[in-house]
């Protein structure tokens, strides 16, 4: 394994504890509530979603191979990086609301 899937694996890894840790805690936050703040912060979950979207896109084009010889693998990589940011952030906005 390379350098650079080394990194790509790290990054995945923290990604995935990110959304996983605070997709736990907005459950718990609003287990006794009716409504679910995916249902009351449409804007919020829509960009949450583009921004997955995003983040899996550049993963999945930051492995392929022409994007490694035509030099755009830093761009890409980047790319991968604000939205995996994005996301996490669109996440901690839904749940600490006075963020957003």
């Amino acid at each position: 394994m390379d350098n650079q899937s080394l990194v790509v694996s790290v990054h995945h890894g923290i990604f995935a504890l990110l959304v996983d840790t605070i997709s736990k805690q907005i459950q718990v936050k609003y287990q006794s509530t009716p409504s679910s703040p995916y249902d009351t912060h449409k804007m919020v979950t829509s960009a949450f979603l583009v921004a997955l979207f995003i983040y899996a896109t550049a993963s999945l084009a930051e492995v392929t191979p022409r994007i490694q010889e035509l030099g755009y693998l830093r761009l890409v990589s980047h790319t991968r990086l604000f939205a995996g940011v994005f996301a996490t952030v669109f996440l901690l906005v839904l749940l600490i609301p006075a963020w957003g």
